[in-house]
Parts: structure tokens; sequence; C-alpha cells
């Protein structure tokens, strides 16, 4: 006679001489299956910490320690006043829509500004904000042309750009006058 080691009834073996544990396939199977635990967040009985992954989550946010708000890093959104790290703003529903012709007109001033970079052709003593308010207040239907292209030894500064029509301005391409 054997003892099952799940229900401690005493038991005859299927085969004699065998060491069989367990009196049925039942009590085999319930000493195989993990106790249940209560859930760390909501107390449920389940197998795991968590009864689920919002559990999880909430358990997650109110248990762990934050930081400082109170951090040099921190800052206020100008839009909705929200707290939050490095950015100017929070997110990109708070970051107003830039218009298709600042964006252009950045974009001309980056790329006029890498290539003059390339080529050494930036005064060091060159306001840069100046550089780039001139391309943003560039009239509609105008282009940026360096009067002395850059591609000819010109320098991108001040001095050297005006306003022309973009058809005139592709006309000149890179030529001198």
């Amino acid at each position: 006679m054997n003892t099952c080691k799940h229900c401690n009834i005493q038991f005859k073996p299927k085969r004699s001489g065998s060491t069989q544990a367990h009196c049925t396939r039942d009590c085999y199977t319930a000493s195989k299956q993990k106790p249940l635990n209560a859930c760390l967040q909501c107390g449920t009985e389940t197998k795991t910490k968590f009864c689920s992954s919002s559990c999880s989550a909430s358990y997650s946010n109110t248990n762990t320690p934050r930081r400082k708000k109170t951090d040099s890093r921190w800052k206020d959104c100008p839009a909705c006043g929200k707290q939050h790290l490095n950015k100017e703003y929070c997110s990109l529903a708070c970051r107003p829509k830039e218009t298709h012709e600042h964006y252009r007109a950045r974009m001309n001033e980056a790329n006029a500004r890498y290539m003059a970079r390339r080529k050494f052709q930036t005064p060091a003593d060159e306001n840069i904000s100046a550089l780039q308010e001139f391309y943003a207040n560039c009239p509609k239907g105008y282009e940026v042309d360096h009067i002395h292209p850059i591609s000819k030894g010109g320098l991108h500064s001040l001095s050297n750009m005006q306003y022309l029509p973009w058809k005139e301005n592709r006309r000149k391409s890179n030529k001198l006058a």
C-alpha cells in the first residue's frame, strides 16, 4: 500500500512493486499546479504576482519613486503647462504648427549655411540669427540670392544677400550678374 502525496489516502498501486506517488490522475495534476497567490495590486487570486498587465502597470506607477520635478531639467510646456523633461513642448500636439513657408525658409537657410561652411565662406563674426531672420522674412514669391554665388567664392553674409523673384533667381543660377 502507498500513500498519496496530495490527499494522504492509502491506495494500492496499479502494478505491483510500483513507486506510484498519487492515487489518481487528478491528484497528480493538482499537485503540479502552483498555489494561487493574491495580486499585489488588486488582491484577486492569480498564479503570478499580478492578475493582468494593467495591474502590473498601476503597481509600477504608484510604487516606484519618481524624479523630483524640482530638477533643473524639468520645464513647463508653454502650451498646456505640464512639466516635462528637456524639450520645449511636451508633445507634438502642443507644438505649434509650422507653416510651409517657414519650414522652407529654415531649410533653405540651413542648406546655404551648410554649403558656405563646407567651403569656409561664412565669416567668423557673422550673426547667424540675423541670417536666419533674413531667410524667414523673405517675401512670398521671392528667394534669397547670393549676389556673388557661394560656388564662385562669395561669402555667406548679409552684405552678399538679396531677395530675387524665384524665376529670376533660377535663371541667374550661379552666374555673377
